[in-house]
């Protein structure tokens, strides 16, 4: 999954206040929401966008691919990679993208299905972009199985606003730090060789170090939630449930240290029996499925007046909120957090 790209007029406007009556256009820069298409705002923020978008665009390259050999563009199919972590990580910020920039449209003044559509086309722009850099690097391809990743976490975000006019079922994501081993581990081939690693050299070369890292490459962190909100599905009949409480399934890996199987080599370029290449104990570092069921806070449903305060909720409504979770693994192991994050 590659970094996030996200424009901060978009994130100021993920959660744009309640239209209301208005005697007068709002100011340019005011979070209140436009009644009408107000084209100051929306010659701002399609200028401020375009830059956005251009310079992320080629800061990504530079920082993820410019190091890394190209080629001519090809395909790659990589579904069965990762135990599909990278594909629930499409799905999540297709959705949230497609979200943000949903809001920085209805502050424009679009009309909400207009501005749906906008936000639909901005989350498939965002991440197709990344996709055809995959194309032409050597090391990664154009994957198809991405796509359709993100047309189904686009698609969500269109279909419940076509459909119910809010968002009743959200995407999220939570990552906590894991500890590696600094335990050599020594090559398996060529026969001889000193040159050892460790889990937790290795894991710093996979997925680099810092928080970014940790939310948005580690896939042995990354947690992908679906988050539902009970009462929106049940207008008027539980008066006794919080309109902000949701129920929230996720996903996640434990002891992935390369895209299949359990070894890797020191050079991914490398060709022959002269490669250097390792491997991790199956049995004690298994490849595990993680499914977790918690309760969550849908941000935007909080009673909160202030419009900075609701349009900052809204915008970092794509992190889970901490709480208990029940844990069951591919290893058959139900485990309960107290608090999970």
């Amino acid at each position: 999954m590659k970094t996030l790209v996200c424009c901060f007029f978009l994130c100021l406007g993920a959660h744009p206040p309640a239209a209301l009556a208005q005697s007068a256009p709002p100011h340019l820069f005011s979070l209140q929401a436009a009644d009408t298409l107000h084209r100051p705002r929306f010659w701002t923020a399609l200028g401020a966008g375009t830059a956005t978008y251009a310079a992320s665009m080629t800061g990504l390259y530079k920082a993820w691919y410019a190091d890394y050999p190209a080629t001519r563009f090809h395909f790659f199919n990589d579904l069965g990679e990762w135990n599909q972590m990278d594909k629930m990580g499409h799905w999540l910020m297709s959705y949230n993208e497609s979200r943000w920039v949903y809001g920085g449209a209805r502050w424009t003044g679009l009309p909400p299905r207009m501005a749906a559509w906008v936000g639909f086309a901005g989350g498939q722009l965002i991440q197709t972009s990344f996709e055809i850099f995959d194309g032409f690097s050597a090391q990664w391809g154009f994957s198809w199985s991405d796509i359709g990743f993100n047309l189904l976490g686009s698609g969500l975000f269109l279909g419940q606003q076509l459909g119910w006019s809010e968002q009743r079922i959200l995407l999220k994501m939570s990552a906590w730090p894991v500890s590696y081993s600094p335990a050599p581990i020594y090559p398996v081939t060529p026969a001889g060789s000193t040159q050892w690693t460790s889990l937790d050299r290795r894991a710093d070369e996979l997925y680099g170090t810092g928080p970014v890292s940790l939310f948005l490459k580690n896939y042995n962190t990354l947690v992908v939630w679906a988050s539902v909100n009970p009462a929106a599905f049940l207008p008027g009949r539980a008066p006794w449930l919080p309109r902000w409480l949701n129920l929230a399934v996720g996903m996640g890996a434990d002891n992935l240290f390369a895209g299949f199987g359990y070894d890797w080599q020191a050079d991914k370029d490398c060709r022959g029996p002269d490669c250097v290449r390792y491997r991790v104990d199956a049995g004690q570092y298994p490849r595990t499925r993680q499914f977790f069921l918690s309760l969550d806070v849908d941000l935007s449903r909080l009673p909160v007046r202030n419009r900075f305060l609701r349009s900052l909720l809204g915008a970092v409504n794509i992190i889970k909120f901490p709480a208990p979770a029940l844990e069951l693994n591919s290893r058959g192991r139900l485990r309960l957090h107290p608090l999970y994050f």
